[in-house]
């Protein structure tokens, strides 16, 4: 249980690093993408961390249980994507594009996180 706080930890920590860099890096050329991929990537580390505790929470249910938890929690979180996609294409003063990107970024790291992992297992010394 120790190794799953630790990996989610390591997990939200780089994400939330890669979004203030491109946070930063944005908002030099373009407010509205800038808070755009602020709003994107506070979903995305959100999700993950409903997700991470959902998932925590039913591997304890009995089976049945576990699986009516696990698609209530689904229909929660596919909830907020599409209540922030919404209001991203209602408000002006949002860019949808960068909001769909913010929404990657934990998708990202985890992504290059096991690309490295994987290749530096395969190395022969």
């Amino acid at each position: 249980m120790e190794e799953l706080k630790e990996t989610r930890f390591f997990i939200i920590k780089w994400a939330v690093l890669l979004d203030l860099l491109l946070i930063g890096i944005l908002v030099l050329f373009d407010i509205k993408s800038a808070f755009g991929l602020f709003v994107g990537a506070l979903m995305s580390i959100v999700n993950f961390y409903l997700l991470s505790n959902s998932l925590q929470k039913a591997v304890k249910f009995p089976p049945v249980k576990a699986g009516l938890y696990v698609f209530v929690q689904y229909i929660l979180r596919y909830t907020l994507w599409f209540l922030v996609f919404y209001i991203s294409l209602q408000r002006k003063d949002v860019s949808l594009l960068t909001t769909i990107i913010g929404m990657l970024t934990v998708k990202i790291v985890i992504l290059i996180t096991n690309a490295f992992s994987c290749w530096e297992s395969k190395q022969v010394v």
